[in-house]
């Protein structure tokens, strides 16, 4: 029994040298985002009160921790009951050098109590970087607010959260 119990001692401390090895040099990077939505399509679902699909798009500036600042395109639905429910989408990130990185997002929205905007937060995923974002992987979190209605020309913004890793050079 008790060499039983030094191999699992032994196997989980081998096991987690690995699972840290995989997150040494994992780098964490924050921005602020910073949208309007330029297009938003509101479909009523009608089965219940204020039950609404949403597809949207929303463009801005992310305003990285390095100072760095990229143009955004978001893409997004929302299914929302009394202004509350599930989201997700889409955000493209292009820097000045022309790199990009996607995210694909999910979460959930909540309207204000006050009826005016909502408060939002998600979890996303790195999907695809280009030039120096090539092989980039990753996830992060998202939270966020909007301060008016729903609706064409609201503006919002989004804190975001990501730990990432680059392929060696």
């Amino acid at each position: 029994m008790r060499t039983k119990l030094c191999f699992t001692i032994l196997a989980i401390a081998i096991l987690g040298l690995f699972m840290g090895a995989s997150v040494a040099g994992a780098e964490t990077m924050k921005c602020r985002q910073v949208t309007f939505f330029t297009k938003l399509e509101v479909i009523q679902v009608g089965d219940v009160p204020d039950h609404i699909i949403g597809v949207y798009d929303q463009t801005g500036l992310a305003s990285f921790d390095t100072g760095e600042v990229a143009s955004l395109a978001l893409k997004g639905t929302a299914d929302y009951i009394k202004g509350s429910g599930p989201i997700q989408g889409y955000t493209i990130f292009t820097f000045e050098d022309g790199s990009t990185f996607a995210l694909k997002w999910q979460g959930s929205g909540r309207a204000d109590p006050m009826g005016k905007g909502s408060r939002f937060e998600s979890t996303a995923t790195i999907i695809r970087g280009t030039g120096r974002w090539a092989g980039i992987q990753g996830e992060g979190t998202a939270t966020g607010r909007r301060f008016v209605p729903l609706g064409a020309g609201a503006q919002l913004y989004t804190d975001v959260t990501l730990t990432y890793t680059l392929p060696s050079k």
